[in-house]
């Protein structure tokens, strides 16, 4: 049978062709085949380490090194120190002992006694003497010993050595003890004290008082120049 002609020959029919099919690869046995890739486990958490007090003990360990030199450095000059003033101390002492002696010592700083009438020099400014005692009962007025005392008086001079006026103060300058260490007060109201200025190169006489019990004989009798004296010279009685 005859087909009717095409109305539309521009349009001619085309036969369907299959694709060409891609190209197959071939294996290549050099190339390494594909791998899968590996599981990779997540890291471990890691507790933070803790600072090394390694350099602090060090730190510390200079420090106490420093100041134990320190010390010792210190010590060893205090006794350097010690040393040289005892050295020095030593050579005085022996310089002094090896100076001549211009004047005879008078006495010692505490006398042990004196005797009773004969001048004794205490220091540059007072001669001292005692020139007698006796014992009295009173005036039976106003001045008149408990019951069992007895008045102790005692006679001095003192004499101003010095080359200027000096004050005299039998009270200050003068005191009683016996033989125990019981002291006694003066009676400023029984006799004549010396007491007063004295001129330079004169001196002053009186009687000191003391009440003291009837039993008691023997006393010692003390003399200070001034307050804060070391000059102390005294006179053993007896009555």
């Amino acid at each position: 049978m005859q087909q009717p002609p095409n109305p539309y020959p521009q349009y001619s029919q085309q036969q369907w062709q299959q694709p060409p099919m891609p190209p197959q690869q071939q294996w290549n046995p050099q190339q390494p085949p594909f791998l899968p890739q590996q599981y990779q486990q997540p890291p471990q958490y890691q507790p933070p380490k803790k600072k090394s007090r390694k350099g602090l003990f060090i730190v510390l360990g200079v420090i106490l090194a420093v100041v134990l030199v320190g010390c010792i450095g210190v010590a060893a000059m205090v006794n350097a120190g010690g040393q040289a003033a005892q050295q020095a101390l030593n050579q005085t002492s022996t310089q002094v002992a090896q100076l001549p002696t211009t004047q005879p010592t008078s006495k010692s700083s505490t006398q042990p006694q004196t005797k009773v009438g004969v001048p004794f020099v205490v220091n540059d400014t007072w001669t001292v003497t005692v020139n007698k005692l006796s014992t009295n009962q009173g005036d039976n007025f106003l001045n008149t010993p408990k019951a069992g005392n007895i008045y102790l008086v005692v006679n001095v001079t003192l004499k101003n050595t010095s080359s200027q006026n000096q004050g005299a103060s039998s009270l200050g300058m003068f005191s009683l003890k016996d033989s125990t260490g019981q002291t006694y007060n003066q009676n400023i109201a029984f006799g004549h004290s010396p007491d007063g200025q004295v001129a330079a190169g004169s001196l002053v006489r009186g009687d000191i008082a003391y009440e003291v019990p009837k039993s008691m004989h023997s006393f010692i009798l003390q003399f200070v120049p001034s307050l804060g004296s070391s000059d102390l010279t005294e006179w053993n009685l007896t009555i």
